[in-house]
Order: structure tokens, then C-alpha cells, then sequence
């Protein structure tokens, strides 16, 4: 059983609560993070995310302004599945994370619990030959880099006996949940992940829909291009969202969700 321990990032970068949203977007862009953990005489007093500073204008005014002080923590000996529910169900990013003494040891994203999850999956199928879940095939897909590694995985998966496709799209705030909805499909359709009918088609969209939520989570009312990956396996469909939101203040970090839906 994995621990937080296992996954976090430890010695998060902090930043002083007087310091400017210039700074602060400096140094998030600088490590490409979306989050910063505020700390004052060595204590823990706020986070500050990319979102909160977005569309703020003056540049000078200080992180103490913005950041978030009601702040939920985790201990780094509790499991990854309580670091998901407790980010799951208080529709957050991140966490910062503690150990027995009360010392900030480290934060925990997301992102950190995804990939977390698929290291410990993929060393379980080398020891005991698994065949990888849809879910996890859709993960790896979308995270490829280039044209050979996509065309690699798209083979890969058909030998677990599954149909995978992939596509990219890009658009504004407006029109990215229709655009990732709209090329999923069409790419499900083309790869033959689907049939041409309304409940297959459907049942795409229900999992773009179930992935593209996490997103707007993370940055509501932002745009961006993403790679988007969907495997189906027995029953059900996958759909994985890789790649950034785009603003002109700040070139954030990747983001990657999940969305599943029967069919």
C-alpha cells in the first residue's frame, strides 16, 4: 500500500507572505508548479495556486492577499487513497504534508497521486505480469511525446486486447469542453474505439465530460491545448486529458485527469 510519503514532493518551495504576485509568478513559472506553500518565521499560514493570482493586475500587491489560510493537511504515513478522497472531496490540487512532529515535510498534488499510482502499478505487472487497466493505457498514451511513442502505445494496448485512439486540441476557456468533447469522438470513431451510434457516442462524451470537470477544478475559466487519449476496454470507455492551460501572465504546469464512462 502506497503512502503519501511515497509520492510527495518533498522540500516544497515556499514563499514569504510579503513577497509580490511579480515574485511569486516568477518562481511559478520558473519550476512550473501551480501551487506555492506560504510560510512566516517557519510556519505553514497559507497555499497559494496560479488560480488565485490570474487575473490580478497589480503585480506589486503582496502573496498574503491572495493566498488560501483554511488549509487541509495530511500526515506523510497516511495512504494515497486518503490523500485522493481528502483533494476529492474539497475540490482542491494539493496538499501540504506533515510528519509526527508537526514539520512541514513536503506537499502532495494530484498529479503526484496519478503518477504515483502508475509507477506502483507497472512494477507490479514486471513482477506478476498483469495486463495494465484501460485507465492506466489511456494515462500512458496521453503523456507520449512524440508520433512513434503514440503509434508504440496504440499497439501496446491493442495486445491487451483493447482499442485506443489519440488527438490533440487546443481552444479558449469558451470552447474547450466542447472541442475536447468533439476530437475525442471524432478519433474514437476513425480508430474504431466506437461505433457511429448515439450511445457510444454518448458514452464519449460522458467521460470527456468526467475528465474535463478535475480540470476546470483546477483552473476554472481558462483555455488551453491538451492531448487526449481513449482506450476501451470490457464495458467501459476511458478518456485521459494531458497538457496546460494557456494565459499570458503564466505558463503553468501540466495537468493530467481521468474520465470514465460505461458503454
Amino acid at each position: 500500500m502506497m503512502l503519501v510519503k511515497d509520492v510527495m514532493t518533498a522540500n516544497p518551495i515556499t514563499i514569504n507572505p510579503d513577497a509580490t504576485i511579480m515574485e511569486a509568478e516568477k518562481i511559478l513559472s520558473i519550476n512550473k508548479i501551480g501551487r506555492l506553500l506560504v510560510v512566516e518565521n517557519g510556519e505553514l499560514i497559507g497555499m497559494l495556486t496560479d488560480g488565485d493570482i490570474i487575473s490580478e493586475k497589480d503585480l506589486q500587491a503582496p502573496v498574503e492577499d491572495f493566498m488560501s489560510e483554511d488549509l487541509i493537511k495530511i500526515n506523510e504515513k497516511k495512504t494515497v487513497q486518503d490523500a485522493a478522497k481528502k483533494i476529492s472531496d474539497n475540490h482542491i490540487g494539493g496538499l501540504p504534508v506533515f510528519n509526527d512532529k508537526q514539520e512541514l515535510v513536503g506537499i502532495v498534488t494530484s498529479e503526484d497521486i496519478v503518477y504515483g499510482y502508475l509507477k506502483d502499478e507497472e512494477a507490479e505487472m514486471e513482477m506478476e505480469k498483469k495486463t495494465i487497466t484501460p485507465e492506466s493505457s489511456a494515462i500512458y498514451l496521453s503523456m507520449t511525446r512524440s508520433r512513434d511513442y503514440e503509434e508504440y502505445w496504440l499497439k501496446k494496448i491493442q495486445g491487451y486486447g483493447y482499442r485506443g485512439a489519440i488527438t490533440q486540441t487546443g481552444a479558449s476557456a469558451e470552447k474547450l469542453p466542447i472541442k475536447l468533447r468533439e476530437s475525442t469522438t471524432v478519433a474514437a470513431i476513425a480508430r474504431g474505439v466506437i461505433n457511429e451510434n448515439s450511445r457510444e457516442k454518448m458514452a464519449i462524451s460522458n467521460a470527456v465530460k468526467d475528465a474535463y470537470s478535475q480540470l476546470a477544478l483546477v483552473n476554472p475559466g481558462l483555455g488551453g491545448g491538451f492531448k487526449i487519449a481513449v482506450v476501451r476496454g470490457e464495458g467501459h470507455v476511458s478518456v485521459a486529458i494531458f497538457g496546460k492551460f494557456g494565459h499570458a501572465l503564466v505558463d503553468g504546469p501540466e495537468h493530467l485527469t481521468v474520465g470514465t464512462s460505461v458503454i
